[in-house]
């Protein structure tokens, strides 16, 4: 029978993951094209959801509102986003991708999606229902845990 992993052991393969998964890296998301995770992360968010306001960005990424208008900021000057007033309330901008984003985002998918497969190909299929359940019972954990800290 194996024994129940602890926290400060789970603790360690987290990190681990962090790690191997390269997500301190500028260049993680895809290779030659330097981007940080949160920029990557807005890019993708806006390809998933449409057009979205600011503060949707802060809300998903959990950015301060001054970390968000600068990541923003820096979107557009890479060409890679476009701000447009919102027709039904002009005090916000509503953020969407430009060509070049759209580009940017394609690139990144598919690089991500290949990345993921070859990865995911290693493991056996009872590691992949394992992750299957670990993975969404891990982010409820998280969600609940940032909610009962009020961050």
């Amino acid at each position: 029978m194996q024994q129940e992993p602890t926290p400060d052991g789970l603790e360690a393969l987290l990190m681990e993951l962090v790690i191997e998964m390269g997500l301190q890296r500028g260049d993680a998301l895809v290779p030659d094209l330097a981007m940080t995770l949160s920029e990557g992360l807005a890019l993708l968010e806006i390809w998933h959801t449409g057009p979205v306001p600011q503060q949707h960005i802060a809300d998903r990424l959990r950015l301060e509102k001054s970390s968000v208008s600068r990541l923003i900021a820096g979107l557009e000057r890479k060409g890679w986003l476009v701000r447009e007033r919102d027709q039904a309330n002009r005090r916000y901008y509503r953020l969407m991708l430009s060509d070049a984003g759209r580009a940017v985002v394609t690139r990144m998918s598919t690089h991500l999606h290949e990345r993921h497969g070859q990865v995911l190909t290693r493991l056996s299929g009872a590691e992949r229902s394992a992750l299957a359940v670990a993975l969404p019972a891990l982010t409820r954990a998280l969600r609940e845990a940032t909610a009962a800290a009020g961050t």
